[in-house]
């Protein structure tokens, strides 16, 4: 989750099966298609609902799905419904990167991805991203204007398209397809769909697995704040730990301060851009210095690459800096809804910022940055109320294994821990090595595979997660240092 690239009525059960009478649960009349990133052919299939559950005959949306059919024939009645990221990200869009963790359960079930309602082919509710320039990609004032004249044209009823209302859209494929019950999986603000999901149609779910949890109580910007600032911590703690790192790279911590001090009157600076190499001036301010902060942190291996880029960023090169984000955030846009993401978080998380809220993000490095900009942005943005219930997390029934990365700066254990222990029965996986995303990283297939085949996490051991070393910190040749020539 990030910004831009860098979330009490209820649709009766008549206005359900009324949006779905018309539909077959033939499988053999969905059609045929292809989906980026799956080789093998793909049946298609569409519900047409209603834009506005309290409106069942006024305007309606087509949410559309995908299925890959389980290969043998004597299938398994549950199929595993996918839930993407963002908010904003189209989950027939990600099947690249999530068909190899479940190929192994594709033996026997069905996958479905359904793109969220305002995403993909689901009515959505994209902008036009210009990427032409650095500062059109990386400044928050440039993308707030382009976001406003982008809201208008949309052709949607934005207050539409919460969580809480999206979800109805996915019984409604289950009802379509006429499985009884289903597997769910969803990572990042996808586990955010799989727990709503869970709370309204608990009697229709058979496992559910959830990596990367933002719990529907999470107030997103206030947690950008908090859970960076503890990754930056951790990151500070491992450097300080590694001898190499430590002394090439000394006051980790105090770059950081230094620098965040320095953005508030604006820092200007000229960087190649990543991809055309052409030297670009950039006014940096806090807000988006938090932005190349944060970002690295999603990816290890990038992470590792921060003390270098701050050491040099001190000296006055934000090259690698800037890169880095650039390297996260490469090809987000292309998987981006940017006026759905605004509909889910200006509904369900921003009218939850408060003073206390705010005081809280204060202590952090990163203060209210980031609430900040989601508050303005969201003044853009129509919402209504959402259900109070939503903000619950529900007793569950059925297993749920979850998973996080130890190193995660935007879905850290810490969410893990307090959603596993109000569900009740599950189990919560921690690789403390690794970051945003785990499910299709080292064994985690494997357990994926064993869990949803077993119904159970009684066998599910998450020791060989736990072994997954850390990235080595890069460290880049001390110029001043010369090197050592061999004696003859």
């Amino acid at each position: 989750m990030k910004f831009f690239r860098s979330t009490a009525l209820v649709v009766t059960v008549v206005a359900i099966l009324a949006s779905c009478r018309s539909a077959t649960t033939d499988q053999a009349s969905l059609e045929a298609c292809r989906i980026p990133g799956v080789e093998r052919a793909v049946k298609c299939g569409v519900v047409r609902v209603p834009e506005n559950p309290d409106a069942p005959s006024g305007r309606a949306i087509d949410v559309r799905y995908a299925l890959v059919p389980a290969i043998a024939r004597n299938k398994q009645p549950d199929p595993i419904f996918v839930f993407a990221g963002g908010p904003g990200q189209a989950a027939t869009r990600v099947a690249r990167q999530i068909m190899p963790v479940l190929a192994e359960l594709n033996a026997r079930r069905d996958i479905v991805f359904i793109d969220q309602r305002g995403t993909g082919r689901s009515n959505p509710l994209e902008c036009d991203v210009d990427e032409g320039s650095l500062a059109s990609t990386l400044e928050p004032a440039q993308q707030i204007a382009r976001l406003s004249p982008c809201l208008k044209a949309l052709s949607a009823d934005l207050r539409q398209y919460a969580t809480w209302i999206a979800v109805r859209d996915f019984e409604a494929v289950r009802v379509q397809l006429g499985a009884d019950k289903i597997n769910l999986w969803g990572g990042s603000y996808g586990t955010r769909d799989a727990l709503e999901y869970m709370r309204q149609y608990p009697d229709r779910v058979r496992t559910a697995i959830l990596d990367g949890v933002a719990p529907p109580d999470m107030t997103l910007p206030i947690s950008f704040a908090l859970d960076a600032d503890a990754a930056l911590k951790s990151l500070s703690e491992i450097c300080a730990r590694d001898q190499r790192c430590r002394n090439r790279y000394p006051g980790f911590e105090q770059r950081i301060s230094a620098l965040l001090k320095r953005a508030e009157s604006g820092i200007d600076i000229r960087v190649p851009h990543p991809l055309t190499g052409v030297v670009e001036s950039l006014r940096l301010d806090r807000k988006m210095l938090a932005s190349l902060l944060r970002v690295p942190l999603y990816v290890p291996q990038l992470a590792s690459v921060l003390p270098f880029a701050l050491a040099e960023a001190s000296q006055g090169d934000f090259t690698a800096l800037v890169a880095l984000s650039a390297a996260v955030s490469g090809g987000a846009s292309e998987n981006f809804a940017v006026g759905m993401h605004f509909a889910v978080i200006c509904a369900e998380d921003v009218p939850r910022i408060d003073t206390a809220a705010i005081a809280q993000s204060d202590t952090t490095r990163f203060s209210s940055a980031f609430a900040e900009l989601y508050k303005e942005a969201c003044q853009l943005v129509p919402s209504r109320a959402v259900p109070q219930e939503f903000y619950s997390v529900p007793k569950s029934t059925v297993p749920v294994l979850i998973f996080s990365g130890g190193l995660d700066p935007a879905t850290p254990p810490r969410h893990g821990d307090s959603v596993a222990q109000r569900l009740g029965n599950a189990k919560h996986i921690v690789a403390p090595n690794l970051g945003h995303g785990i499910s299709a990283q080292g064994c985690a297939p494997a357990l994926v595979s064993r869990f949803v085949r077993e119904g159970s996490f009684e066998r599910v051991d998450g020791e060989c997660l736990a072994r997954i070393p850390a990235p080595n910190f890069f460290v880049a040749i001390d110029p001043t240092v010369a090197p050592k020539t061999k004696q003859p």
